[in-house]
């Protein structure tokens, strides 16, 4: 495992990049939604984006692993990476707004201080981050709260789905850090190859459904395909080998604010005032966690 290096300004770019990219995509998700169920709509994704990446491997000639270590490791991670957050974000934001979707994702920062304090060497736990940490799952807590209250179990459970989608994302980065000796296209390219096999079974016992490849629909889809999987996944990976899990975690705190500005901008949809005060919390959270160095 490589030790992780100092971030540049080029790192941060690729923080925003993400951001604004990954925000986009919820809005993406509520289109595709119309016209087709979360299982499709997860498979596609990883399906379309996996051919894309297979053309630049072929153009660049480059192989894949054979031993045994790393491609256990790749399986799982796209397992965690792909296949299950996927299905979970598609699920969940049938019955949430895009701005929800996104803050519940901000909470991937604290669950990662947690884990890879205790399972790498080089990302220890603070006494602030530690305030952060309270900070930033009050927020999460203000969120589920009032859906509890007000037995909106709808509501509750889109929200829990993309809690655990959160923490696959956050596993597959901890473990993607033991497969830093590959090249990012080729550890992109065989997570997404993975999610699609493991979620193809799923796609055959289903029910069949009209899938119209012509409707306007169907390009969300693509869409989410070449952009916040493909696209993204080669600039998470590199980052994530480059700068560790921690500061590529940052990346959830910007998403909400373009899943905001975007959800705006499309659908003229603005946060309810309980996700606004969850948004501050875990913003404060994170700027509290990064005070010490």
């Amino acid at each position: 495992m490589k030790t992780i290096q100092k971030p540049t300004f080029i790192d941060f770019f690729g923080l925003i990049l993400l951001s604004a990219i990954w925000g986009s995509s919820f809005i993406a998700m509520v289109y595709a939604l119309n016209e087709y169920d979360p299982l499709t709509i997860a498979f596609g994704r990883v399906t379309f984006a996996a051919a894309f990446l297979l053309l630049f491997v072929y153009l660049k000639k480059q192989s894949f692993p054979r031993d045994i270590k790393t491609l256990t490791i790749l399986f799982f991670v796209g397992i965690l990476n792909n296949s299950i957050p996927f299905y979970l974000i598609s699920w969940g934001q049938q019955y949430i707004s895009p701005s929800t979707a996104s803050i519940m994702l901000a909470v991937g920062p604290f669950i990662t201080l947690i884990l890879s304090h205790f399972i790498t060497q080089d990302e220890k736990f603070t006494f602030l981050k530690l305030i952060g940490v309270i900070l930033g799952f009050m927020g999460v807590f203000i969120l589920l709260g009032e859906d509890l209250i007000n037995q909106r179990h709808d509501s509750l459970y889109g929200e829990l789905a993309m809690l655990c989608a959160t923490i696959g994302y956050i596993s597959s980065g901890l473990l993607l850090r033991k497969v830093s000796h590959i090249p990012t296209l080729i550890c992109s390219t065989s997570m997404l190859i993975v999610s699609s096999i493991s979620l193809l079974p799923f796609i055959l016992l289903a029910p069949l459904t009209n899938l119209e490849i012509s409707s306007f629909y169907f390009l969300p889809i693509i869409y989410l395909a070449i952009f916040p999987t493909a696209i993204a996944s080669l600039i998470r990976v590199r980052m994530v080998q480059k700068v560790g899990v921690q500061f590529m975690s940052q990346v959830a705190y910007l998403i909400p604010i373009f899943a905001i500005i975007w959800a705006w901008v499309f659908f003229s949809d603005l946060p309810k005032q309980t996700a606004w005060i969850a948004l501050v919390l875990v913003l404060l959270g994170l700027f509290i966690k990064k005070l010490e160095k």
